[in-house]
């Protein structure tokens, strides 16, 4: 049988120590290396190729995040796990957005982390439960929160699509290339968008939306 082969990165050492000594007994996994920080790690690759990498995301220098980027560009083979202490959903979509295949916090059980290694080594993705547990209460929350605006008939559904995706920094251009209308269409909505909530400028509107949790900082 095939060794899993897995670098772990990770800027405590203590912890470090304690996920490879948690390994280390495990027949089917071959710890290939350790790195502390992001340049460190990116030097090992030019030597080492593992199949997985267990990262943590703060570190001196790059971040986990910045790292599991260049290694997606560099290293496409390379599947990158994130285990963090940061669970909310910011630093998850983040993870996801540079390339990891799967995301577990740091009081993760060893069952639940070897079930994720060998899911993300087969191909699949893997997320610890209480992450999908945050996610599933987020996203709820903001379907509340959209219905009702709609129900109140404060925003259409189509201005509120517009609104959260003028309140992250899209151009005009940008929503109408997504959103398939014109770019008049998008003016014409944000000016009906900022008259119905009584709002004088962009942001207004940025506060607006995060005061109604309808965006997240």
């Amino acid at each position: 049988m095939n060794k899993i082969k897995i670098i772990l990165v990770d800027d405590h050492r203590l912890f470090l120590d304690g996920i490879k000594s948690l390994l280390s007994d495990v027949e089917s996994i071959d710890i290939l290396g350790e790195a502390s920080d992001g340049k460190e790690v990116l030097e090992l690759l030019k030597n080492l190729k593992p199949d997985l990498m267990i990262m943590d995301i703060s570190m001196k220098g790059l971040s986990g995040i910045e790292v599991t980027k260049q290694i997606t560009i560099l290293y496409p083979e390379i599947k990158i796990m994130i285990l963090s202490m940061h669970t909310n959903e910011e630093f998850v979509i983040n993870a996801i957005k540079a390339g990891a295949k799967g995301y577990l916090s740091k009081d993760t059980s060893k069952v639940e982390l070897m079930d994720a290694i060998h899911i993300i080594y087969e191909g699949g993705e893997c997320y610890s439960k209480l992450i999908s547990d945050n996610f599933l209460k987020s996203y709820v929350k903001k379907f509340k929160i959209e219905q009702s605006l709609i129900e109140n008939k404060t925003l259409t559904i189509r201005e509120i699509e517009i609104l959260k995706l003028a309140v992250i920094g899209w151009s005009n251009k940008e929503i109408a290339d997504k959103l398939f209308i014109s770019t008049k269409t998008v003016d014409s909505h944000k000016n009906n968008i900022m008259q119905k909530l009584k709002l004088k400028n962009t942001a207004e509107l940025v506060l607006y939306a995060v005061k109604n949790k309808i965006i997240e900082i």
